[in-house]
């Protein structure tokens, strides 16, 4: 099965920084990208907890200089790009993530193996560009890659004895709502943007303002700084704001779907800035709540009454714009399609559908989704009961292994033309390697 799967894997996860760090051996350089002795040792260590059976230590070395080209060629490409904004957006993500299955920022802390909050950040901050700048580069090489049924149907018969058997496992739906703010409560955090905003006006730093009284995790620490905004990064209302300003001049309290901002335009080169935020976020209280859920309790009842489909409800009334325009239906980010197992749902979610058929919805329940409060109403449209993986169930999954077996055969040809015009070193003990490309070039 391992052929089925894409050989070029991440290695460069949380895990691997897990172990006590150590300035140790070069193993090998490729452009000026490096690899060590720990990192071979931790993708050891990453694959075994992840049940892989570790053969030979020159396939995690040839893997890893797979990623590392792919990544050198990719920063050199002058049509690829990693801004800081969504480089600390993805990184707010995953440390919401964390702190939502550890209890405290220490036991995280303690688990990773790291002294501070601003070290783990850092250590995060590189890994998410890279995989970025991969993940981009990824895309050019195979965007043109296309799976035909003959293919697909030659692919299914050669690895059909390969396929696993699945468990019991559901599709499900959601409809999503933000607790909307009242009138009152918006205006309490206008008021107050408008009275930070006086006193950077009488002679406050804005930087020291930001720091003080930003929500927003990414830029607060930096004084709210973000260098380098190209229009179209930032949400809408954002960017229409920030690219009306002029330099040095401060901008009215807007919203977003974050919450309230202000913004300092500090430079400006043609479609390009650099600018200063404060974000007050739009955290709604125990009345908002209240008032979110009753609303959502009344469309489940219009729901189980028949007077209006699920599928209506979802377009009518959900804020969720992955999900509004698809019957509310939600994507399996590990497996690429909809289907989930039971025992690996969300806590929330898993909870409230206990005990739910096909067919069936939940009660109206609180959750929380990247650090915001939401309302959810959850629908199980389909139960797919245990079976080994075929081609008439498991059409998409199936299709989906054919398409990274027929990538990676895409991205291993790309790679060998590379290897020539790419500086590459590898450490002498590794020269005996038999390596499926011809990194030793000498």
């Amino acid at each position: 099965m391992n052929r089925i799967l894409l050989i070029l894997t991440f290695f460069a996860s949380l895990y691997t920084y897990s172990q006590e760090r150590k300035l140790d051996g070069i193993v090998a350089v490729v452009g000026d990208e490096i690899i060590t002795d720990t990192d071979i040792f931790d993708a050891e260590n990453y694959a075994k907890s992840e049940g892989q059976q570790i053969t030979d230590r020159c396939d995690f070395l040839e893997n890893m200089m797979k990623e590392k080209i792919i990544l050198y060629k990719a920063k050199q490409d002058t049509l690829i790009s990693v801004s800081k904004d969504e480089v600390n957006r993805e990184v707010d993500s995953r440390l919401d993530g964390y702190k939502n299955y550890f209890k405290t920022d220490q036991e995280l802390l303690l688990n990773f193996k790291f002294k501070t909050m601003a070290e783990l950040r850092s250590v995060l901050e590189t890994m998410v560009r890279n995989q970025m700048y991969t993940q981009r580069k990824m895309f050019e090489i195979t965007k043109n890659v296309d799976i035909s049924p003959e293919y697909l149907r030659a692919f299914y018969q050669a690895h059909e004895n390969e396929f696993p058997y699945l468990n019991d496992e559901i599709e499900y739906a959601q409809i999503l709502m933000y607790p909307q703010l009242t009138d009152a409560h918006k205006q309490e955090l206008i008021n107050q943007l408008k009275d930070i905003k006086k006193q950077i006006q009488e002679g406050a730093s804005f930087a020291e303002m930001a720091k003080a009284y930003s929500e927003d995790p990414g830029s607060a620490p930096n004084g709210g700084q973000i260098l380098n905004v190209r229009r179209g990064i930032m949400v809408k209302e954002f960017d229409a704001v920030a690219f009306s300003l002029g330099e040095g001049e401060i901008s009215e309290p807007f919203e977003t779907e974050y919450g309230y901002h202000i913004i300092y335009l500090e430079k400006k080169r043609g479609q390009i800035i650099d600018l200063r935020h404060i974000l007050l976020q739009s955290k709604p209280n125990q009345e908002e709540i209240a008032a979110a859920l009753d609303k959502l309790k009344k469309i489940r009842e219009e729901i189980i009454s028949d007077k209006i489909t699920f599928n209506e409800a979802v377009t009518k009334y959900s804020d969720d714009k992955l999900t509004k325009y698809n019957g509310g239906l939600l994507s399996n980010q590990k497996t690429g399609d909809n289907r989930f197992e039971r025992s690996k749902l969300a806590r929330k979610d898993s909870y409230n559908l206990l005990g739910l058929s096909k067919g069936d919805v939940s009660e109206a329940f609180e959750d929380d989704l990247n650090n915001r409060t939401v309302v959810k109403l959850l629908k199980i449209t389909d139960v797919i009961p245990s079976h080994k993986m075929n081609l008439e169930t498991d059409y998409n999954r199936i299709k989906g292994f054919a398409e990274k077996t027929k990538q990676n055969e895409v991205v291993e040809k790309w790679v060998e033309t590379q290897i020539p015009s790419t500086y590459i070193k590898v450490q002498d003990s590794y020269e005996n390697c038999k390596f499926s490309n011809h990194w030793l070039k000498n």
